[in-house]
């Protein structure tokens, strides 16, 4: 029986980690995404040694060599490289709480909540996106957010359409309904992306009608890892407000 440990393992493998046939290894720069990989493979497979690590890109990771653990995970997807990933059948055949463990570890690596401002109508342009090579995995996680969480979802479309370099698609999250939902039925452990994603909310009464919660908006997001931000932040400071 396919457990929620193993199904967010599964998850984490297939967004920021790498299996090949000597290792297994998950990447990422948040200690608590790290932290839940060691207790959940120590739970699903006991006594684990793990390799601690820093990769080129200074990004921690934690690697374990075990044969075993390396074919179980191959029962699931025989590749894990980023454009042949896709959501397992077990994982589609199990409960509704293993694809929500599945789909928040997804998220957490792979997934963004966005908040951007127009500049020139004032208006917050907010979204939950997933990004993947693999157009597969992001049709399947499309299908169960729908059936499972009743959560609706964009067109999947390319991230760069005329880039030769980046061939990656995103799935989109829109609407206040939806985000809520998402919120509520799926989530994150990522503190940031958790603190980002309530932002988003917080957006829908903070608008620029409202001057006052906008202000306060803006000058909460300052600290916000959002790569958009900059341009919210030039917007008020040309006018004053920040």
């Amino acid at each position: 029986m396919l457990t929620k440990e193993m199904a967010r393992c599964i998850a984490k493998i297939s967004g920021d980690g790498n299996l090949y046939y000597r290792y297994l290894r998950y990447s990422n720069t948040c200690p608590e995404l790290l932290k839940e990989f060691e207790q959940d493979m120590l739970k699903e497979f006991g006594n684990v040694h793990f390799t601690p690590g820093v990769g080129n890109s200074g990004t921690p990771f934690r690697q374990v060599h075990k044969k075993a653990i390396i074919n179980r995970f191959l029962e699931y997807l025989t590749d894990y490289r980023s454009l042949k990933i896709f959501i397992p059948e077990d994982i589609k055949n199990s409960s509704k709480d293993i694809k929500k463990e599945y789909l928040r570890a997804l998220y957490d690596d792979e997934g963004s909540p966005s908040l951007r401002l127009a500049i020139k109508t004032k208006e917050w342009k907010r979204s939950i996106t997933l990004a993947s090579n693999s157009i597969k995995i992001l049709e399947e996680t499309k299908i169960i957010l729908l059936n499972d969480f009743d959560i609706k979802t964009n067109r999947i479309i390319r991230n760069r359409p005329k880039s030769d370099y980046d061939k990656s698609y995103i799935l989109s999250i829109t609407g206040k309904d939806n985000m809520i939902k998402y919120r509520n039925r799926i989530g994150f452990l990522h503190p940031d992306k958790i603190r980002r994603l309530n932002l988003v909310l917080k957006s829908y009464e903070a608008t620029s009608k409202n001057v006052v919660k906008f202000n306060e908006l803006i000058k909460e997001y300052k600290v916000s890892s959002e790569p958009y931000f900059p341009y919210a932040v030039q917007y008020n400071m040309e006018r004053g407000l920040a």
